[in-house]
């Protein structure tokens, strides 16, 4: 393109429209090389230097727009230093022309070629000729972008300005109100405070910030920014601890402000305070360390209502205490003012002001935990050696002590303690563990409550404990696990205790538990294996408690209570160890062949223990390789004869998790026919659920193949000439291979599921049949589904309602139900794209007044929507109030589960707008009246917030 020429700039000029286009094509041009910059500012030069204020105001945003649309590599420094000449000379030209001008500065000091001499010649401009606050809010969020740039990227030759930047960025931000421009400036300036010289202008630059404070803002919703109050108030907090300088300012502001009776201004004064204490080096804050303690006390201590109020006082408290921690002067000098305020205090626990002093109390030993948890611990025991120490306010100091002990530990000074104090507590705890001992011990709750707080001391004081100490505690826990009736869990000490004290461990309690093991009760026993399974990882005592476990399972003379007791620590032995523990258990010892050989040939094995022999078996099946997997099964599988308990159950085991990838062709003609046999057979309620899982599992991970599809289809046609002949049992089975179809993503799972579809309007199957499409839907976490189809739930709905869709019209209320049960596994954006069908049917469901279970599910959905304030939904509230209100009344059919949902419902339905509910206000607010006399009192809750609810709509406050 040619030079633009005078007239082509004047046409240019006529309008921001064509304005906008020149400067797009003129930088294009620029870019190109077609002519140089200087050329068309001598063109421009007719408009730049005219006497007329509107046509410089237009030169002026011509020239500043081609700036803004240049790449920022393209001029040279020669260029740059003349247009900077030009912008700063305009800096005294008439306040219409600084919007342009302000868009060419922030062009120049973006281009990559600015000498960095020049920034500070043009801020000197722009401060000594203009000032910011004078600009329009547009223009002064361009400056305070451009100040933003500067300080980042000009550092050096900021600095070289001395006051005189600081100076003018004070004058600059002075007066500013706008909550978008303050959130630019406070999120840049604590950088700049802390990496700038304030030299004498720090407190004007502190009080810039101080005027804000607290923060005093309700962001509008039409607001595109996004601002909140607490998020601008957090960065103004970081600007009044941005320098060291400021420390004094920041904590009498804080002070200050939180003698107002505003929420908000004392949770900000607060936060000033955490700040400070974070930011501020400890020695600078040292000086006002008083007043800050005053302050935060008069919160603290005895403590204010508020309980936000008062952790963020702790939390600020425990900022400054924890600073100061590793400068023992300063530290030990905040301790002795807060310690001499509580100290005395914490010697009568019945006192008003104990609960506030123990907080403090253990915020100090958080600080400094050597020098603050001697005094405290010391103040706990002068108060336990007193005679007349009763067991409620031992209980309370313990579990203070308690606390003291863990933080110390966390400090790393929990060694460090004063051992005379230290022991002489420990002493105090031990024996009152020990009161148990006594014959006359009387284990009533209330008693017992002091154990466990001892036992809360103990656990954090294990690795302090004397020889001597250990020795009665080794007593104590020895006569806790074998008394007759307690129940006390210390795991957590005998763990810890065992990582110390091994040796001592084993001899003074494990040793003691397994000599005497035959001669406790059953549930001494228990007690005796969840004490001792947790120390099982520690390899000192590994082998000892896996010959007592060994022992009591497989012994052919242990009783078959005892067994089951020992069979249930074998798998939790196995949910603890990890794959390789399992895995060396397995070889080392053939576990899966003795379990199966225990199932198998031992007589009179309760279902109980046969069902924690498939457990373990199915814990130790998955931890093996593969190939080790497939070997199993090859073994074992085919003499195992399904009819009996026993070789069920190992069959569960060895099958219920098996990898996926471990082919049963061979197998699974026979496990098919036998499992379906067995659950058409039995009455044993228990062997038919294990049969149905099984069956689930095995179509759900069998290869798609023509030859396992066949004897899928032989098992389903079985089955339907059971149906026939009206067996309930078959529907059922049905169902489960159903699910396993469904869930793998088979085709073949179409005809079953229209099968069972055709069966809800059978007149004694339907029920059987609307089930059966509920353990379809359902999740059943214990059953193991390996291969599941991506999306299968939506092809599963698509696929239901092909079949049922226009059996629905008809409202049979299997239909219905059915239809409920697959609509709770459907994913909610699945039923909002398909809800102009399915409302309908959804609303009918609630008035037919179904089961409970099937009503529960259709208010919940109903229920998800209404809280999303839904469009449909809205529009059909005439057809949802009056099903909610009918269920929420007091009937037989109405369980409490259905008449809460119904009311929460109701609840929910009140945030739809006004002008909406209005209609049905005086209706519903009459209707719920009788759910206020429910005789269950969660639905009275409930009925009261629904009602309230209600009551308001159209109120003032409520709008």
């Amino acid at each position: 393109m040619t030079t633009p020429t005078r007239a082509t700039l004047e046409k240019a000029l006529k309008s921001d429209k064509k304005l906008v286009k020149a400067a797009t094509q003129i930088a294009q041009d620029l870019a190109s090389k077609a002519y140089d910059i200087s050329t068309l500012a001598e063109e421009l030069g007719f408009a730049l230097s005219s006497p007329d204020m509107e046509e410089r105001v237009a030169g002026t945003n011509l020239l500043s727009a081609v700036l803004v649309a240049l790449p920022p590599d393209l001029l040279q420094e020669r260029q740059l230093e003349f247009l900077s000449t030009f912008y700063m000379d305009r800096l005294r030209d008439h306040h219409n022309v600084m919007p342009a001008i302000i868009d060419g500065i922030d062009a120049l000091v973006h281009m990559k070629a600015l000498p960095p001499a020049l920034v500070p010649q043009i801020l000197q401009s722009f401060f000594e000729h203009t000032t910011c606050q004078s600009q329009t809010r547009g223009d002064r969020t361009k400056l305070f972008n451009i100040f933003k740039y500067l300080t980042i990227n000009f550092k050096e030759e900021l600095q070289t300005m001395a006051g005189d930047f600081v100076y003018g960025l004070i004058n600059s931000i002075d007066g500013e109100r706008d909550p978008r421009n303050l959130d630019i400036i406070f999120s840049f300036m604590p950088e700049f405070l802390s990496t700038y010289p304030l030299l004498h202008l720090a407190e004007e630059m502190f009080e810039i910030f101080a005027c804000y404070f607290p923060l005093d803002f309700n962001p509008s919703k039409q607001d595109p920014a996004s601002i909140t109050r607490d998020g601008l108030a957090a960065k103004l907090t970081n600007c009044l601890v941005g320098n060291n300088e400021f420390a004094e300012g920041a904590v009498v502001l804080a002070t200050e402000k939180l003698e107002s009776e505003l929420l908000v201004a004392k949770l900000d004064s607060i936060e000033l305070l955490h700040q400070a204490a974070l930011k501020f080096p400890p020695s600078v804050l040292e000086p006002h360390f008083d007043q800050i303690w005053q302050a935060l006390k008069t919160e603290t201590f005895p403590g204010n209502d508020n309980e936000e109020i008062l952790k963020a006082s702790l939390k600020a408290l425990s900022a400054l205490l924890e600073r100061a921690a590793h400068l023992p002067d300063i530290s030990h000098s905040y301790q002795s003012s807060i310690l001499g305020v509580i100290l005395p205090h914490l010697s009568d626990v019945n006192q008003r002001l104990f609960h506030p002093a123990s907080g403090i109390a253990l915020v100090c030993v958080a600080g400094d935990a050597q020098y603050a948890a001697d005094k405290i611990l010391n103040s706990f025991l002068l108060k336990l050696q007193a005679t007349d120490v009763v067991a409620e306010q031992r209980i309370k100091i313990y579990h203070i002590v308690s606390q003291v002990y863990k933080l110390c530990a966390l400090r790393d000074s929990l060694q460090k303690l004063d051992t005379t104090i230290r022991e002489s507590l420990q002493d105090d705890v031990i024996a009152s563990l020990r009161l148990i001992e006594q014959d006359d011990f009387d284990a009533k709750q209330e008693d017992l409550e002091l154990q466990k707080a001892a036992l809360s001391v103990l656990n954090e004081s294990a690795p302090v404990l004397s020889e001597k100490q250990r020795a009665l505690v080794y007593k104590a826990l020895v006569q806790l696990i074998s008394h007759p009736s307690i129940d006390l869990d210390f795991t957590i000490l005998t763990v810890s205790l065992g990582a110390l004290q091994p040796v001592e461990v084993q001899s003074n309690f494990i040793d003691v538990c397994v000599r005497n093991f035959d001669i406790f009760s059953n549930f001494v026993k228990r007690k005796i294996y969840a004490n001792l399974l947790p120390l099982l990882p520690q390899m000192a005592f590994s082998q000892r408690i896996l010959d007592l476990v060994m022992t009591q399972s497989f012994n052919n003379t242990t009783p078959e209570p005892i067994r089951l007791l020992a069979l249930e620590a074998l798998n939790k032995l196995l949910l603890l160890g990890d794959q390789r523990f399992v895995v060396d258990l397995q070889q080392e010892s053939n576990l899966l062949h003795k379990l199966i050989e225990l199932g198998q040939h031992t007589e009179d094995l309760s279902l109980e223990s046969l069902e924690q022999i498939a457990g373990a078996l199915s814990r130790i099946t998955q931890q093996l390789p593969l190939s080790e997997q497939s070997a199993i099964v090859s073994e074992y599988l085919p003499g195992l004869n399904l009819t009996k308990s026993a070789d069920l159950y190992i069959t569960k085991g060895l099958l219920g998790y098996l990898h996926k990838d471990i082919a049963l062709d061979d197998h699974f003609d026979r496990l098919l026919t036998d499992l379906t046999q067995l659950s058409l057979s039995t009455d044993n309620e228990q062997l038919r659920v294990i049969a149905h899982h099984l069956l689930c599992s095995m179509v759900n991970k069998m290869e798609s193949n023509p030859a396992n599809l066949g004897k899928v289809k032989k098992i389903t046609q079985q089955l339907k000439a059971a149906i026939k002949k009206g067996d309930v049992r078959a529907v059922e089975i049905l169902a489960w291979m159903a699910k396993g179809l469904v869930v793998a993503g088979f085709d073949e799972a179409a005809e079953i599921v229209g099968d069972l579809s055709d069966l809800l309007k059978h007149p004694n199957l339907s029920t059987a049949a609307a089930l059966g499409f509920d353990i379809i839907a359902a999740e059943y976490p214990e059953l193991d589904l390996p291969v599941i189809k991506f999306l299968y739930k939506q092809k599963l709905f698509h696929t239901i309602m092909g079949k049922m869709g226009s059996k629905l019209a008809d409202y049979c209320v299997h239909h219905l139900k059915a239809f409920v049960f697959v609509l709770k596994a459907t994913p909610q954006a699945v039923i909002k794209l398909n809800i102009e069908q399915l409302g309908p049917l959804l609303f009918k469901s609630l008035e037919e007044h179904n089961e409970a279970q099937s009503l529960c599910i259709a208010l919940g959905i109903c229920e998800k929507f209404v809280a999303q304030q839904d469009a449909y939904f809205q529009g059909h509230l005439a057809h949802l109030i009056p099903s909610c209100l009918e269920l929420s009344k007091y009937k037989a059919q109405h369980t409490m589960q259905v008449r809460i949902a119904a009311l929460q419902l109701l609840y929910d339905i009140t945030k739809y707008p006004t002008f909406v509910l209005l209609p049905h206000k005086v209706d519903v607010t009459l209707a719920l009246a009788a759910a206020l006399d429910d005789p269950k009192r969660l639905v009275r809750n409930t009925a009261v917030k629904a009602r309230n609810a209600w009551y308001l709509v159209g109120a003032a406050s409520g709008d």
